[in-house]
């Protein structure tokens, strides 16, 4: 299993979207959260089964919202960074670079 360090950009790409999905109906920032959580414990559990996308970023989808978290991965700690958990919409290539 690698640790999961959720970087303070990505904390708030979180805060963000909790908050704009609890705007739309009460309770769907959880669900949403609950989403992330899955997908940061297979992250957790095998960060080497992602895509590396944008140099040394890997990319994972959430199972059931539409956002992806983005990562690298430091193999000597064993620990997988998030640098960002964006909208799949949105232009990613620039926001990594």
């Amino acid at each position: 299993m690698y640790k999961i360090v959720i970087q303070n950009e990505a904390k708030d790409d979180v805060r963000q979207a909790r908050k704009w999905y609890n705007q739309q109906q009460n309770g769907l920032g959880r669900r949403f959260s609950a989403d992330l959580k899955n997908t940061l414990l297979s992250i957790s559990a095998n960060p080497l089964a992602f895509a590396v996308r944008y140099s040394v970023h890997s990319k994972a989808n959430l199972k059931i919202f539409p956002y992806d978290v983005f990562f690298f991965i430091d193999a000597m700690d064993n620990t997988a960074y998030v640098v960002s958990v964006m909208h799949n919409s949105r232009d990613n290539i620039d926001l990594l670079v």
